[in-house]
């Protein structure tokens, strides 16, 4: 079935684009222009972004009933440097240290379709050589073959950095940087720059573990929304969807609860604030404890541990905060030293 397009959440694409940022509207209609031509595309974009859905969906998107073009993929970042010419050219019956059969590579196995050759500058410039020279030939020849092949496949590569960046630092090979410079690319926005997706994102990741798991509809929370928000999220879609499924299983009575590593002094009081405000009921003392514990874990982190000092820039006696210590299960900096110890 020919699937239909939905712009406002990309639930007509085979992997969802969710958000309702500038950037991510931008990014779905790049996915569709290019999914309408055979021409190779790079897309660019930090690690845990996404790349690898929007090269699917490239290839997938406008993909007509009946039988779909093949569609292969490496990530040369979890490949061994000599494995990839074997797995992109495959081997002839023989050839040498490789087991005595013949298999195809992936751009044989994807002719008609797609491969995509996830970061490309962690390939080695031999290899960088073998990837330009099948953009300028189209053909693929099997290790110990004499044969070339003729193949009709688009190829889709993801790096973490624009082509200038990479040649820069010396990660691409010159002649294969020159030749990317003139193919279609896509930039994608870090997650920390369009929070405005963030809460669709949670929504989107939170229905999708409670039904694989079998879970009723969990309701979100407004706080935990703003504290996922506010984070840097330097691993991007990928580290958000980790903490949001952590935090389904951490969820009880059907309300969604952060882990307790995001859980802080800042958490606490626009939590209380906000149920002041909504007229909910909570446990002020437990609050209160929660923010005092991480302010005075940030002074200790400010004085290296130092009790004297931190008491005194929290306008305390030394015994006070030793005290409050104890109450609130704060380690000591005796206590600390134990355990580097063991």
């Amino acid at each position: 079935m020919k699937q239909t397009n939905n712009k406002k959440d990309g639930q007509g694409m085979q992997y969802p684009i969710i958000g309702r940022s500038e950037a991510i509207e931008g990014l779905r209609k790049l996915i569709e222009k290019y999914s309408r031509s055979r021409n190779d595309v790079i897309i660019i974009g930090e690690s845990g972004i996404g790349k690898g859905a929007v090269a699917r969906n490239i290839h997938h998107f406008n993909a007509a009933s009946g039988t779909e073009a093949p569609f292969m993929s490496i990530n040369l970042s979890v490949v061994d440097d000599k494995e990839v010419e074997p797995m992109l050219f495959g081997f002839d019956r023989g050839a040498e240290k490789l087991p005595y059969t013949t298999k195809r590579g992936l751009f044989e196995l994807a002719n008609g379709g797609t491969v995509l050759i996830e970061e490309l500058e962690e390939a080695s410039y031999r290899n960088q050589m073998k990837v330009l020279n099948f953009m300028n030939s189209r053909t693929t020849r099997r290790m110990s073959s004499a044969k070339d092949i003729q193949v009709n496949v688009r190829l889709i590569v993801t790096m973490k950095e624009n082509v200038r960046a990479l040649q820069e630092r010396r990660k691409l090979l010159p002649e294969l940087a020159e030749k990317l410079a003139k193919v279609d690319t896509i930039s994608i926005s870090p997650l920390r720059t369009r929070p405005e997706d963030i809460p669709l994102l949670v929504k989107h990741f939170v229905g999708e573990i409670s039904h694989e798991l079998g879970l009723n509809d969990i309701v979100l929370d407004i706080n935990a929304i703003d504290v996922l928000v506010r984070q840097p999220w330097r691993e991007n879609i990928r580290e958000l969807k980790a903490v949001v499924d952590k935090s389904v299983l951490f969820s009880q009575d059907g309300r969604f609860a952060l882990p307790p590593e995001l859980v802080d002094e800042k958490t606490e009081v626009v939590k209380m604030i906000n149920n002041i405000m909504s007229g909910r009921e909570f446990v002020l003392n437990n609050s209160l404890d929660k923010i005092e514990k991480g302010i005075i874990e940030r002074a200790l982190d400010r004085f290296g541990l130092n009790q004297s000092k931190a008491a005194t820039f929290l306008g305390m006696t030394e015994q006070t905060l030793r005290y409050k210590l104890r109450r609130l299960g704060i380690a000591s900096a005796r206590e600390y030293n134990l355990a580097d110890q063991q």
